[in-house]
């Protein structure tokens, strides 16, 4: 009689390597926004992944956003991804914190041939958020975990029925019991928000370090 073999389940990273591959690493432009987010790791910057791009990518065609705005753009590399999904006559604000950051994001329009396109609005976003009177069909959000649940305050209150909020690195250095750090602290909160409060329809996507879909249902 004839041994049987046992089949080995497949590891959730190699899933990752899998998917990653599929995808691959994006355009030119985009490789080298990439390179250049490596070259300014110093600063605080991390890019996010191509599968999470991928997915900025088709979300803006299904949605064909008017207005984007992204909390936290480094320099520009899932905005690029954004572009890439969004309309023509399509407009993204983008917040970065960081002044050197915030130039080379400048770069990156520049070289993209996005001027107009792509506004960036230099400064702490938690000052900058109240001022805008924009109503936006999409946000991103990507900056200082601690304060993901203020964030999401101003998020809503940016947006209206039909609007898409996400946010990314939801499941990063994931602490479900014990001891959390105040960026697992922000997160956690919310995560617990989105997933509690009734205008929202909410699911965590695990690609890349986690990204937390939000649809506004009124």
């Amino acid at each position: 009689m004839e041994a049987s073999s046992e089949v080995r389940p497949v590891q959730y990273e190699e899933i990752l390597e899998y998917v990653h591959n599929l995808v691959g690493e994006g355009d030119e432009l985009l490789q080298w926004a990439s390179k250049r987010s490596d070259e300014l790791r110093g600063e605080g910057v991390y890019q996010i992944d191509p599968c999470s791009g991928r997915l900025l990518e088709l979300l803006a065609r299904l949605r064909s956003p008017k207005l984007v705005l992204e909390i936290g753009s480094a320099v520009g590399y899932s905005a690029l991804w954004f572009m890439k999904g969004m309309p023509r006559d399509g407009i993204l604000d983008a917040i970065e914190v960081n002044p050197k950051v915030a130039k080379a994001l400048e770069t990156t329009i520049r070289k993209a041939g996005l001027m107009g396109r792509i506004r960036i609005h230099q400064g702490n976003a938690l000052e900058i958020l109240p001022a805008l009177k924009e109503s936006y069909d999409m946000v991103f959000i990507d900056a200082s975990k601690e304060q993901y649940p203020e964030y999401l305050e101003h998020a809503i209150h940016l947006t209206r029925s039909g609007s898409v909020i996400m946010a990314d690195d939801v499941l990063k250095d994931l602490s479900v019991n014990g001891e959390k750090s105040s960026g697992q602290k922000g997160i956690a909160e919310y995560t617990r928000r989105i997933f509690s409060d009734k205008r929202l329809s909410s699911l965590i996507v695990p690609v890349g370090d986690g990204v937390a879909l939000s649809y506004r249902i009124k």
